[in-house]
């Protein structure tokens, strides 16, 4: 099963146990969802901090259970964020989507300050192995505003250069082979700040060592 990490400079992290009640401005019987974090294992990897999260996203959906309408729903998260002290930097191990959210309710208050990590795809793709496929955005074409282009070194094609001149190149499948292993890893990295691992890994601590390697030299060299 894919594993997605979103990357995020974290300016402010507070590192104590965390929970908040956030109210919603919908309807107010329908519930408040909750956010929290704790501090589950120090040092937990290469100077990575391990906190178990809990997060109730929530889906925008309206519907109708046990004849009563709602106007959304909540989809309890339990998964880990690895913050990494002196280098201002965490990573946030769940769907990107969940991640932003996330991210944005513990933003809202005074104790947190992450973002996104920028993603420069022209000066990274130079130094993949290989890239075997990708997607483009905000395509100015009258029936199709987004492409999927895929093989090997694909980035190479006239196909993909005439689009991605067009649009903007939002995610991108590459081979990466890891200097720690010397193993060959199928990742996806989004414009988002996410980086998507396909590959089951023996540990944990084999996860977040693979995308602490994606950062240091794909991402971090272009920040």
């Amino acid at each position: 099963m894919a594993k997605s990490f979103l990357v995020c400079d974290a300016r402010n992290f507070f590192e104590d146990d965390f929970f908040v009640p956030i109210q919603q401005t919908l309807l107010e019987d329908e519930g408040a969802s909750e956010v929290s974090l704790k501090l589950n294992h120090a040092n937990f990897h290469l100077g990575f901090d391990q906190y178990l999260c809990q997060h109730d996203y929530i889906h925008n959906k309206s519907g109708r259970v046990f004849n009563k309408h709602f106007n959304y729903y909540f989809e309890p998260l339990k998964f880990y964020t690895y913050h990494h002290k002196e280098l201002n930097l965490a990573f946030i191990q769940t769907k990107a989507e969940a991640a932003v959210d996330f991210m944005n309710k513990i933003n809202s208050t005074k104790h947190y300050n992450l973002s996104q990590v920028q993603m420069d795809f022209k000066n990274m793709i130079p130094l993949v192995t290989e890239v075997a496929g990708a997607w483009i955005a905000d395509l100015k074409r009258a029936h199709l505003k987004t492409a999927g282009f895929f093989g090997p070194n694909v980035h190479k094609s006239e196909e993909y250069i005439e689009a991605a001149a067009e649009g903007n190149v939002s995610s991108i499948q590459m081979k990466f082979i890891s200097e720690r292993s010397c193993e060959e890893y199928t990742i996806t990295i989004s414009k988002k700040g996410s980086v998507v691992l396909y590959d089951t890994l023996p540990t944990v601590e084999d996860e977040i060592g693979l995308v602490f390697e994606v950062y240091n030299r794909l991402i971090k060299p272009h920040l």
